[in-house]
Parts: C-alpha cells; structure tokens; sequence
C-alpha cells in the first residue's frame, strides 16, 4: 500500500511563520469600555444627556492572580483591538502546532514499535 505524502511539515512550517508573525502584535488581556460622568456639575452626563465615552481599557490576570489593567488612549485604541484579537488567534495556532506535534510523535513511535 503507498504512503499518502505527508503534509505535516508543511503545515507545521506554516503555523511557525504565522506564530512568529502574530507574536510580534499579540497583546494579553480583555478589553472592556466604560461610559462616565464628568467631574463639570453643569455637564449633560450629570441629567439626561449620554455619558462620556466609550473608554476603552485592557484587563488581565496578574503574575499572583489578581485582575489588573490599564486605560487605552484612544489613538491606540485599534491597535489595541488587532493586538487582543492577534493574542487570541496565537492561543489558536499553538495549539493546532501541538496537536501536529503530538501526532508526529505518535507516528514516529509506532514506526520504531514495528521494526
């Protein structure tokens, strides 16, 4: 029976550059936006009018598990965003890189069992 070609290495290469690549923009955490009131008594936020925002901020876990984060300037606000979606789609493709690994493992042991 032929052996089908392997596409493994392949798509292992293609994980690493798209690996690299998103780890270069990735940034850990949640974001979340808040609306305020102002600190101007006579401002609309205080009565009927809509509160000032969105503010954007990022939240994450700490290295002793507390949440912390930070406030986002607005002119880095996409930045941020492609950065939290980039840190999602690395979580993705690592581990689609290791289910690959422990296949190739997998078949590089039974190719040692039966000989």
């Amino acid at each position: 029976m032929k052996k089908k070609p392997d596409k493994q290495p392949d798509r292992r290469q293609e994980l690493r550059k798209e690996i690299a690549r998103l780890a270069d923009v990735a940034i850990f955490g949640s974001i979340s936006e808040t609306y305020r009131k102002c600190g101007t008594p006579g401002c609309r936020c205080h009565t009927t009018g809509p509160k000032h925002g969105p503010h954007m901020y990022i939240s994450y876990r700490g290295d002793v598990g507390k949440t912390t984060g930070y406030y986002v300037p607005q002119v880095a606000q996409q930045d941020f965003r492609n950065g939290v979606t980039a840190w999602q789609t690395l979580q993705q493709r690592l581990r689609e890189l290791a289910e690959l690994t422990r296949e190739e493992i997998l078949t590089h042991a039974r190719q040692r069992r039966e000989e």
